[in-house]
C-alpha cells in the first residue's frame, strides 16, 4: 500500500512518514546511540512496508519501539519488530490484552476485504516497558520523555517530548485534517491534557494523524475541546439541549453525537433530548 508521503523530517532527527489507510503517522527518532519507532500501523503486512522504508533514512535499524495508545491503527503492526523493547503506558497493555482479540475482529467490518487476511495474521501486542506516569528513553546524545498528561483521546494516551528538538509526539491526542475521534474518549478531561501538553511548549506537533503542526494549531485544539466540554456539561445538566450542542459544537454533527454520548457515559446522565 503506498504511503501517503515520503519521510519528512519535521525536526532535528525526527522524521514522520504518512501512510493510507487513516492517513495515520509513523515517526522515528534518532540519537547517536539509539533509535526510536513511534507507532507501528494496522498490520504486520503494514509494519514489513515501514520496515523497507526505514532503510532510506540515515540512521541505524530501530532499537526500541513505542505505542502512543492501543488503537490497532496505531499498535497491531509492533509484531514485526521482534526483541526490541515495546514501551508503552500500562493502560495500553491492558486495553489490548482485555479487547485487542475483540477489537482486531470489529476491524474487519471496517477494511477491505483485501485486507482481512493480514489483520487477522497479525497478533496482539504484549508491550513489555511499561510507563506510569513518566519515562526517559537515552538516544545517546538526546533524550525523548515518555509522559501520560492525563485522559483524552483513551484513558492511556502516551506523548513522547522530545526537548532538544522541541518537538512533540502527540497520538491522537490531537488530529489534522480529520475530527478527533471520541468513541473511547473522555470530552471532559480532555481539554486540560491538551493544556498539559501545550505547556511543553513545543514548536513541532507530530499528530497521530495528518500533517506535523505547530503549537498555534495545538492551542486551538485546546480551545475547541474546551467549548466542546462545556456545551456538553450544560447539556447534561438541562441546561440546554443536545440539538443546540449539535448546532454550537466546533466538530462536525457526527463527532459531536459522540462526544455528547461519551459525556453522558462517563457522568451517569442524559442530555434531554439526546
Amino acid at each position: 500500500m503506498p504511503a501517503v508521503t515520503a519521510w519528512h523530517e519535521v525536526a532535528d532527527r525526527i522524521w514522520v512518514r504518512r501512510y493510507d489507510p487513516f492517513d495515520v503517522n509513523v515517526t522515528v527518532v534518532a540519537g547517536t546511540h539509539g533509535v526510536l519507532l513511534v507507532d507501528t500501523r494496522t498490520s504486520l503486512h503494514e509494519a514489513a512496508e515501514v520496515r523497507r522504508h526505514l532503510a532510506e533514512l540515515p540512521v541505524t535499524a530501530p532499537t526500541a519501539v513505542a505505542l502512543t495508545h492501543a488503537h490497532l491503527d496505531h499498535s497491531l503492526g509492533a509484531g514485526a519488530f521482534p526483541g526490541l523493547p515495546l514501551y508503552a503506558s500500562r493502560g495500553c497493555r491492558e486495553t489490548l490484552t482485555r479487547h485487542g482479540v475483540a477489537e482486531r475482529e470489529r476491524w474487519l467490518s471496517w477494511l477491505d476485504e483485501e485486507h482481512h487476511a493480514h489483520l487477522r495474521a497479525s497478533p496482539i501486542p504484549v508491550p513489555d516497558h511499561l510507563v506510569e506516569a513518566r519515562h526517559r528513553i537515552d538516544l545517546g546524545d538526546r533524550d525523548v520523555d515518555l509522559l501520560l498528561l492525563g485522559h483524552g483521546h483513551t484513558d492511556h494516551d502516551l506523548v513522547l517530548h522530545v526537548p532538544d528538538a522541541a518537538a512533540v509526539l502527540a497520538g491522537d491526542l490531537v488530529e489534522v485534517g480529520a475530527p478527533p475521534a471520541f468513541e473511547d474518549a473522555f470530552p471532559f478531561e480532555w481539554p486540560a491534557t491538551l493544556a498539559r501538553l501545550e505547556a511543553l511548549e513545543a514548536e513541532v506537533v507530530v499528530p497521530g494523524h495528518g500533517a506535523p503542526t505547530s503549537q498555534a494549531l495545538l492551542s486551538i485544539r485546546r480551545q475547541q475541546h474546551a467549548h466542546l466540554a462545556a456545551l456538553c456539561r450544560e447539556a447534561l445538566g438541562g441546561v440546554r439541549s443536545a440539538a443546540s450542542v449539535l448546532v454550537m459544537s466546533p466538530f462536525p454533527e457526527d463527532t459531536t453525537r459522540v462526544a455528547l454520548d461519551r459525556a453522558a457515559a462517563t457522568t451517569g446522565r442524559r442530555a434531554p433530548d439526546a
